[in-house]
């Protein structure tokens, strides 16, 4: 049959094989989830005007960091990590892992984990700059996951499965291997793959939280008792129901949305 059939073979590559296994331990934790639309039009407006003023373009992603970074600072359980049965390893910084999407050397397009570390500590502008300058680099194709051993990746694919998967789920339980290697919280951001297209991404997590932004779309929404044409961000809150209860993952991401509506650390963008 396969004589007739037209038919391309490529290679399962050890990249793919440790995210492929790091998915089926994500998709095993506990997350609860929120859906929420949120109104970003007064923040896009902002970022908007000051880029025709001034000739920067301010990272959205980078805004909603800095929001996720302070409103976690005021909620440090959602910074925190189970060690083990019985301790609970709570971070004092607030580092956020993000993709961002560079060039290798071939000049393809490839994503890249990076942490802005200590998000709480810098402004919009400082994490702006933080992630264009990592946006302007080349990077080899083996850094893609940040492995220092190129050696340890090639001979992963020769390891038995259950081991790679014991030793993965041991390494994803350490605290201070996750907050080094991917943080402390993860955002997610698709919005600009997928523009003026409502829905809700849904990435696998290993963190106590996990912040999705997908596409925004606008909409009608009425204010001040009027009807008006808004942005709205579709966002999506994963919060580690081990760690925390409901009350307070609503309650944080009640500020959130409030920090985000009110176009939070954005005032100073905002000519007088």
């Amino acid at each position: 049959m396969k004589k007739h059939v037209k038919y391309e073979t490529k290679r399962f590559s050890p990249k793919r094989q440790i995210l492929s296994d790091f998915n089926d331990i994500a998709a095993s934790m506990h997350h609860i989830l929120g859906l929420l639309e949120i109104d970003v039009t007064d923040a896009r407006r902002i970022i908007k005007e000051y880029e025709e003023r001034e000739g920067l373009k301010l990272s959205f992603t980078g805004w909603i960091a800095k929001v996720i970074g302070d409103a976690v600072n005021e909620n440090k359980r959602l910074n925190s990590f189970l060690k083990g049965r019985t301790k609970i390893i709570v971070f004092e910084n607030v580092d956020i892992s993000i993709m961002i999407e560079i060039k290798n050397e071939k000049g393809q397009n490839i994503p890249y984990n990076y942490i802005i570390r200590k998000v709480e500590t810098k402004s919009v502008r400082e994490i702006t700059e933080e992630i264009r300058s990592v946006q302007n680099k080349k990077l080899s194709e083996k850094d893609q996951f940040r492995r220092k051993s190129s050696i340890g990746i090639k001979i992963y694919r020769f390891i038995p499965l259950f081991i790679r998967r014991m030793i993965l789920r041991r390494l994803l339980k350490n605290p201070f291997y996750v907050q080094k290697t991917a943080g402390t919280v993860g955002l997610t951001t698709v919005g600009m793959f997928i523009k003026k297209v409502g829905g809700w991404a849904v990435p696998y997590a290993i963190k106590t939280l996990s912040v999705a932004s997908a596409g925004i779309k606008e909409k009608p929404a009425i204010v001040n008792g009027k009807i008006e044409k808004r942005d709205i961000a579709n966002v999506t809150f994963m919060v580690d129901h081990n760690l925390v209860d409901g009350a307070p993952s609503t309650r944080f991401i009640a500020q959130v949305v409030d920090m985000m509506e009110s176009a939070y650390a954005l005032e100073e963008f905002v000519q007088d």
